[in-house]
């Protein structure tokens, strides 16, 4: 009987470990009344941004133009419609997701210098604006 109790259990506790290791990869971070998650490097890390989309109505992703790559470390701020900046970081992968009120927002993305406006507009907490910036390839890319 305890035999077929471990081999019971035993293939439940495996399959649960990759949830667990999914979740602790990106762990969501607030600042002011903006919750937020970047990453994004690797399909474990893609994979588990991807699962957490749902509950974030700002999507934002960074590449290359023309070959799609990915890029991080790009600078990230996001102020209201008055000017305050709601939310200020470096992005520690190609994607981050962003929990705002609605209401209208410019994006502002910075990567080795070459700054990139966009606005957004976010209509309610559950429907998602998703925005894509991108930079042109320079030597070294």
């Amino acid at each position: 009987m305890k035999r077929l109790h471990l081999a019971l259990i035993l293939p439940c506790i495996l399959l649960s470990f990759p949830a667990l290791a999914e979740q602790d990869l990106i762990k969501p971070q607030t600042q002011g009344e903006v919750t937020f998650v970047n990453g994004g490097v690797g399909g474990d890390e893609q994979n588990a941004m991807q699962a957490m989309g749902a509950d974030y109505n700002l999507h934002l992703l960074f590449s290359i133009k023309g070959t799609g790559e990915y890029v991080s470390d790009v600078k990230v701020r996001i102020t209201d419609s008055s000017g305050n900046t709601l939310l200020e970081t470096v992005s520690d992968g190609p994607m981050l997701f962003a929990k705002l009120k609605p209401g209208r927002y410019t994006v502002t993305v910075d990567r080795d210098g070459q700054v990139v406006n966009k606005n957004a507009t976010v209509a309610n907490t559950t429907k998602r604006t998703s925005l894509s910036f991108t930079w042109p390839q320079q030597q070294g890319d």
